[in-house]
Parts: structure tokens; sequence; C-alpha cells
């Protein structure tokens, strides 16, 4: 007895228009994953990628069977339902992608305006990504947004989002404009909400910088070389560490209508 076809009623009726629509369902989910939308996945390498584009796909794919208009099957036809899916793919992740990174972004912001070179002491080259305060203030973000349920909103945005915008729809000129306006409109939110994680410590940081500079004019002690930025070291990381509420939790519901706007704005 044949299993597939019991597990998975639609692969009875599959015929070559539907497999037209499920490659432009894998395509629209490899680009999404590989532009960033699932924080999860990034920088784990490609096969989990692809392992999570295609489990993505096959949860998909049922309900883009079902709102998708039967396309032609032809090879241009399929040369286009193809790429237009990649670039509604790359779109929702590169905005959602600049939406993850307002909390990298935040801390990155305090490690260069307060002078502190973390990542350089502590990569394997300069500005690397493997340490520093702007891949903590990134940890701690993923981490609430984990905590939250962040990542089954996602994968629930994705899926449902070929039933927003069926699978070839991109080519309406609607769609083409939500597009755009999505992937030019995320940036700037997630700067906003980088500046608006930052700024508390940021202003600890220049408080103790300001009270430092006056101690020592008064004083005329000279401090020494490295002892103003571990210092200003200490005072960030209590700082960020007083204020984890803002990172994990408050980070985690300020992401969330941005992202509903990624999955749920594009419409044809």
């Amino acid at each position: 007895m044949p299993i597939f076809p019991d597990t998975f009623p639609w692969l009875a009726a599959f015929t070559p228009a539907h497999a037209v629509v499920a490659a432009g369902v894998i395509a629209r989910m490899a680009a999404a994953v590989a532009a960033g939308a699932m924080p999860l996945a990034t920088g784990t390498g490609f096969r989990v990628q692809a392992a999570v584009a295609v489990l993505l796909a096959v949860a998909a794919t049922p309900a883009a069977l079902a709102a998708s208009p039967t396309p032609a099957v032809s090879g241009a036809s399929i040369l286009g339902i193809i790429f237009g899916e990649v670039v509604v793919g790359l779109g929702i992740g590169l905005a959602a992608a600049a939406v993850f990174a307002s909390a990298s972004w935040a801390g990155q912001l305090l490690g260069s305006v307060t002078g502190l070179s973390w990542a350089d002491d502590f990569g394997e080259g300069s500005g690397s990504e493997s340490a520093g305060v702007g891949r903590l203030a990134w940890w701690l973000g993923l981490a609430g947004f984990v905590a939250a349920g962040g990542h089954e909103a996602i994968v629930a945005g994705l899926v449902d989002g070929v039933r927003s915008l069926p699978i070839g729809a991109v080519a309406a000129v609607t769609a083409r404009d939500d597009l755009l306006e999505l992937v030019a409109s995320m940036p700037s939110i997630g700067l906003s909400l980088a500046m608006a994680l930052a700024l508390p410590a940021l202003a600890a940081v220049l408080a103790c910088h300001l009270v430092a500079a006056i101690a020592v004019r008064s004083v005329g002690f000279d401090p020494g070389q490295g002892l103003l930025q571990a210092v200003a070291s200490l005072v960030l990381l209590a700082a960020v560490c007083g204020g984890t509420d803002s990172w994990i939790g408050g980070f985690a519901a300020a992401v969330q209508p941005p992202l509903e706007r990624c999955f749920h704005d594009v419409r044809p």
C-alpha cells in the first residue's frame, strides 16, 4: 500500500501544473531562508538552510495549490514563476533580516560610540562578528524572540504567505509595489528599533565618560592606558544586564508588528 498519498492527500492528484507551483514554493522558501528570514538558521551552513527550506515548502505546498491559479506548463512560464518567487523570497527575507538585525545594530552602536572593540580583541579579524557587544546583543534579542514563540510565528507567516500572495501573483503591479515598499521601509524600522534599544545603555556609558573626565581634570590624576575603557566596559555590561527585560522581552514585542508586515503586507 502506498504511504505518501495517504499521508499527503494532495499528492494523489498531482499534475505538471502542480509541480510548477511546488517549484515556485521551494524557490520562495529557499530564497527567504537564505536571505535571513529564519534567524535560527543564519550561519548554520547550506545543509541546514536547505533542510529548513524543504520543510517549509512541504508545509506550504497544499495551501499554495489551493490558493494559486493553475499556471501554464511551458519553459517561459516556469522560468518566470521561479524567478518571480525568488524575488519575493529575497524581498521577504531581507525585510525580516533587517528587523532581526536591530538588536545587533544596537550592540554595534554601543561598541562603536563608546570606543569599545571587543570584537577586535577576541575575534579572528578586525570587525569580526564572532565576539563583541554586537553579537551579545544579537543573542539576547534572539533568545527573547524564541522564548516568546517568535520562530513559530515566522513559520506560520511564511506558510500563510502563499495564501495572501499566491505563487505567480508577484507579476501584478500592486504586488511588486508592495514588495518594493516593504524592502525599502524595513531598514529604517530596524534602525529605529536599534536606537530605542541602545539609548538607555548609551546614556549610562556617556554619563560614565563625563564623570570620569570631570574627575580626572579636577584631581589631576592620570588614569593610565585602558583604565577608562575598562570602566566604560563594566558600566556598559551593567547597563545591558540591568536592561535585560528590554533586550529580551522588549525586543520580542517590538519586532512582532514589523514582522507581521513582512509576511502579510504584500498582496496582489
